[in-house]
């Protein structure tokens, strides 16, 4: 469901507008393309989780949880349904490289 809704993003930019707009009582135009445009660019098409991404979120909670600290992105990645999909020809079957 989620690489479908990836897919439908991508390539519907309409369709992702009307439904963010009204997920998120959205209604200025120019913030959802600003918005969209950025995400666009760090969106992992395969839904990849990025090691880096995940630390620099630890880092950040850090600041005010030492907790944080113990934890590594290893611990908290799953890829078990990233490997179904990929293993199942999900991404192929959608296009999404």
């Amino acid at each position: 469901m989620m690489a479908e809704s990836f897919k439908l993003m991508v390539t519907d930019r309409e369709l992702a507008y009307r439904v963010i707009a009204k997920k998120m009582k959205l209604s200025d135009r120019k913030v959802f393309d600003a918005a969209y445009n950025a995400e666009l660019k760090v969106l992992e098409p395969r839904l990849e989780i990025k090691a880096d991404a995940i630390q620099a979120t630890l880092d950040e909670i850090a600041r005010t949880d030492p907790r944080a600290t113990k934890v590594s992105p290893q611990q908290l990645i799953d890829r078990r349904f990233l490997e179904e999909m990929e293993k199942d020809g999900t991404f192929d079957r959608l296009g999404l490289k």
